[in-house]
């Protein structure tokens, strides 16, 4: 598709898809598919601009989308683009973090509508209470559209005029504060970047798409559905949540509908890699794949290396992983590696990684030697350049601020006029909050200069994860600080904590922090570590990376060995007497989290579950005792003899 043909909006785009004979297929489990031809959906998002209209929603007013499956959200989704109306995906997880999150967009957003579920508005009007929000919750209430009561008619609306700078969407992340940030996207910005990432990834009309990202990241629906869309290719999508509860699916769909071109982040390869039984998988064939876009977190070249090597046996080539690199800031892509290439990293000395620092290429042999992966130059019509404090371009491997710009990068922040400011620059250079450096001529990554928390492929802001945790009885006046370290496949969280007790008098601080942050924010603590004093800059605030970097370089290695031993749980006495139930029930959570050592007595969130983790226990649950436990009951029994005691009543009571 040349410059001249290429669609100038999103509508022109879906209407042109249209005239086609190409669809999306919903993936709703392994013999449950539905799909949607792209002139169907015309039709169905035509008809759900008529009801949003009758509803009172009109063109340029904002809407939150809160759906609670792929199919719905592509329907209201295009009703919205096609009425000049202005989207707002958010996650429906049913978390307080999540909960928190919405109400503070809804807030910031001028009167929203607000499209959801009767049983997730019933769950944020219940959040609101607990916090004392009355009259936020009672705005909620009229501000509501629930997606039973709008049930399509024979009715169709017309598609509103719009225009190339017409706001699209506005993706919503985390601030510099911790307040959710939007980041206006127009449509001219989203067909300049979704252009450039077909032209790229070499796309063609031939390509098959299948994404199990979620739609309400801009990897999901810029990369995986929008993209498609113009191209006019088939496109498969998955829930991330299928994708966690059966991560073989993602596989047996690959090579069953011969898909060339699908995502994953590096948590994904790891999940997969941990379930996958190759004796099982003989019928697997991957041969046709040419492209998984690797993003969204920090990739790591072993990680990569291994799945390769999993699964080459069954077609897998080894040029399939495609990293890249992209922000919501950017319409999503800002750098590509060439999609002819294997994975490729350079080894640098851990010891020169400040702003500023000539960056000391080393090799694998070399002790303090860390492998970085490259990650490709700027896609077409974007610049990118490596600069100093004042924004003055550095010379290759010297380590500073990663800065874009180009027609795909968004005009700045919605309602927030000083945080645009702030990060773009009068010559229209945008800094992305990521360090890097250039090393024949690609990219590479070493982290973020502002304290954003990527961990498995989701977005936490450090001074939210401190909030939660500085609430905590167990902390009293001690100071914490939450950064990544890394992790066996990528990065991992650590929390610190200012603390000059005895060691074992620690041991209740790590179960409790551990606790509230995967109950209140589903992120797994991988560890929790004690400091006599934090690292800070002359203006008195903690440099984390600081912290970090200790850990890296082995500082605490030996306080982490003496907590492990004070905290390893005492051998069962009644180990030969423990219910079958309870021994099952054991077994699963082992299964899952081998890393942790588990005893009945546990509480499952102060080991440090995450929601990941959470979902997968409970699916080999709901496998063992098919509709006796819903996921929030792992909430009320947290340990595993509770729990096999509440299973245990609950058969006793039915017999």
């Amino acid at each position: 598709m040349s410059k001249t043909s290429f669609p100038g909006t999103l509508t022109e785009a879906l209407q042109h898809t249209a005239k086609g004979n190409k669809s999306i297929t919903y993936i709703k489990a392994k013999n449950d598919e539905l799909t949607v031809s792209y002139a169907e959906l015309y039709d169905r998002a035509l008809h759900l601009l008529y009801q949003l209209q009758q509803a009172g929603v009109k063109q340029g007013d904002e809407l939150i989308l809160l759906a609670e499956s792929n199919e719905q959200f592509v329907d209201v989704f295009w009703a919205a683009m096609l009425g000049g109306i202005i989207a707002v995906p958010l996650n429906a997880a049913s978390q307080n973090t999540a909960h928190k999150r919405v109400l503070s967009v809804f807030q910031k957003l001028d009167k929203p509508f607000i499209w959801t579920s009767t049983t997730a508005l019933q769950a944020l009007l219940q959040y609101a209470d607990d916090q004392q929000l009355g009259a936020l919750k009672s705005e909620l209430q009229q501000q509501a559209l629930l997606a039973e009561l709008l049930l399509p008619d024979g009715n169709q609306a017309h598609v509103a005029s719009i225009a190339a700078q017409d706001t699209a969407f506005i993706q919503f992340s985390s601030g510099s504060t911790g307040e959710p940030k939007g980041v206006v996207l127009s449509h001219h910005n989203l067909m300049s970047n979704i252009r450039s990432i077909l032209h790229g990834s070499g796309a063609t009309e031939d390509d098959v798409s299948l994404s199990w990202m979620p739609l309400t990241h801009d990897m999901g629906i810029i990369g995986f559905h929008l993209s498609p869309l113009v191209l006019n290719t088939d496109v498969y999508l998955m829930s991330p949540e299928l994708f966690v509860r059966r991560p073989n699916l993602w596989l047996e769909k690959l090579s069953e509908k011969k898909a060339t071109v699908s995502a994953s982040p590096n948590f994904g390869y790891q999940h997969i890699l941990k379930y996958f039984k190759p004796e099982k998988q003989a019928h697997l064939d991957l041969s046709a794949l040419r492209l998984i876009f690797n993003g969204a977190e920090q990739i790591s070249a072993a990680l990569c290396r291994e799945f390769n090597q999993s699964l080459k046996p069954f077609g897998f080539k080894n040029t399939v992983i495609f990293p890249v690199y992209g922000l919501a800031e950017a319409s999503l892509a800002a750098a590509f590696t060439q999609p002819t290439d294997p994975v490729q990293s350079i080894f640098i000395s851990r010891q020169q990684m400040q702003l500023g620092d000539n960056i000391i290429v080393s090799s694998a042999e070399q002790a303090d030697s860390l492998e970085m992966v490259l990650l490709g130059t700027p896609v077409s019509d974007t610049g990118l350049i490596i600069a100093n404090n004042a924004g003055q371009e550095l010379a290759e491997l010297t380590l500073g601020h990663v800065l874009i710009r180009g027609d795909n990068v968004t005009q700045g922040y919605y309602d927030d006029p000083e945080l645009t400011a702030q990060t773009i620059n009068v010559e229209g250079w945008l800094d992305t909050g990521d360090i890097g450096f250039i090393y024949q001529q690609q990219l590479v990554l070493t982290g973020r200069f502002k304290d954003l928390i990527i961990v498995n492929g989701q977005n936490y802001h450090a001074h939210d994860l401190e909030q939660i945790c500085a609430a905590l009885p167990e902390i009293g006046d001690q100071k914490v600080a939450a950064c990544t370290i890394p992790g066996n496949n990528g990065e991992a969280l650590a929390v610190f904590v200012s603390y000059k007790g005895e060691l074992k008098e620690f041991v209740p601080i790590i179960n409790a922090i551990r606790a509230a942050l995967a109950k209140d924010a589903g992120i797994e603590v991988a560890e929790v570590i004690p400091v006599s004093a934090f690292p800070k800059t002359t203006s008195g605030k903690v440099q984390r990376f600081n912290l970090s970097n200790q850990f890296i370089a082995g500082e605490y290695a030996a306080t982490i060995a003496q907590l492990m031993q004070l905290s390893a749980p005492e051998p069962s006495e009644n180990t030969s007497e423990a219910n079958s139930i309870e021994q099952q029930l054991l077994l699963i959570c082992k299964e899952v989290i081998p890393e942790r050592d588990i005893a009945p007595s546990d509480d499952l969130f102060e080991i440090g579950i995450s929601s990941l983790s959470l979902t997968q226990i409970h699916e080999r649950l709901d496998q063992l005792f098919p509709d006796q436990i819903e996921l929030t009951d792992l909430f009320d029994y947290p340990s595993i003899s509770a729990l096999a005691s509440f299973l245990e009543h609950n058969a006793s009571t039915q017999d």
